[in-house]
């Protein structure tokens, strides 16, 4: 069995066939001990590397996976077994197809980064144990640049005078790239490591503290969705005179990455088509839309954003 996998920082992504096109969508919120079974519930405790892991979505001492350094590490490879165990897919050989940010996959001279691309390879073929349970056994790594995948419905049709931008935004990474009509080639990329949703979600924990609710970077992204919800807010906010505070804090904080995207947006020309994808689409979709000033049947953004990038890979391979 072949399963297609966009492992971000926030959340794993799945896309394989059986008797049909599956998706699956895992969170990512892992701390370093054991979780406590509790009646009829399974307690995902795992070890690798002689580390404990469990996944525990409240936790504040929850490892960080919004840096670039998650895409070689222990975490990342148990997120990846978790993500498999809870797909629904009874635990077996699998090959997979993961991906990479554009500013791992490919060096300073826009070439692949064959170092780190055996690095994700290597990571991803240690044994994970899972405590009391039988894991995947992952037979064959093969490794594909995040963002560029996603558009390949739109750009298989366009003119070969075409290009399309596609712009990523991941939890930690944003990537850009440019590519020509009919898959003709790669026009330009950018990838900023440094840049992501964790923008805001580092702003929202920092509120969450002052506003005496200490929680994990997965409360933290869930208060972003439902920013806008007031019920939802007093319900996960302690202390519910701090709410307008947490509230300032995700608008300076989104208006902070917005700006941050359109300067990368600018290193780009040329392009007729735009397409906006990952789990950071919803809060930049309609400001690059304004700013790229492309006509309305031009312009891409699914449904289901992040798992456009999970689909392309899927239909390339």
């Amino acid at each position: 069995m072949k399963i297609y996998i966009d492992d971000g920082s926030t959340n794993i992504k799945l896309q394989w066939k059986d008797d049909e096109v599956r998706q699956s969508i895992s969170p990512n919120s892992f701390k370093r001990e054991w979780a406590v079974a509790f009646g009829g519930q399974q307690a995902f405790n795992y070890m690798l590397n002689g580390e404990q892991y469990s996944f525990d979505p409240i936790s504040p001492d929850a490892v960080v996976t919004t840096n670039v350094a998650w895409q070689y590490s222990d975490v990342n490879v148990v997120a990846v077994h978790h993500a498999l165990l809870n797909s629904g897919i009874e635990p077996c050989e699998v090959d997979v197809v993961v991906s990479l940010p554009l500013s791992e996959y490919y060096d300073k001279n826009n070439q692949p980064n064959k170092a780190n691309i055996e690095r994700k390879k290597a990571n991803l073929l240690r044994p994970v144990e899972l405590n009391g349970g039988k894991t995947f056994t992952i037979k064959h790594v093969e490794v594909m640049p995040e963002s560029i995948p996603a558009g390949f419905e739109v750009v298989k049709n366009l003119n070969e005078l075409d290009s399309l931008l596609i712009v990523d935004l991941g939890g930690t990474t944003l990537d850009i790239s440019q590519v020509m009509g009919k898959m003709r080639g790669i026009s330009r990329i950018y990838g900023d490591s440094t840049l992501g949703v964790s923008l805001i979600t580092g702003a929202v924990k920092e509120a969450l503290s002052v506003a005496r609710t200490k929680g994990s970077s997965y409360l933290a992204d869930d208060i972003i969705i439902h920013r806008n919800d007031a019920s939802y807010l007093s319900s996960r906010i302690n202390d519910t005179s701090r709410i307008e505070l947490v509230r300032e804090a995700i608008e300076n904080a989104h208006h902070r990455l917005v700006n941050r995207v359109i300067e990368a947006i600018n290193r780009f020309e040329g392009y007729s088509h735009v397409m906006v994808i990952g789990g950071g689409a919803e809060l930049i979709a309609d400001h690059v839309k304004k700013h790229c000033g492309v006509r309305e049947e031009r312009f891409y953004k699914t449904r289901s954003s992040q798992f456009d990038l999970v689909n392309g890979m899927y239909l390339i391979g």
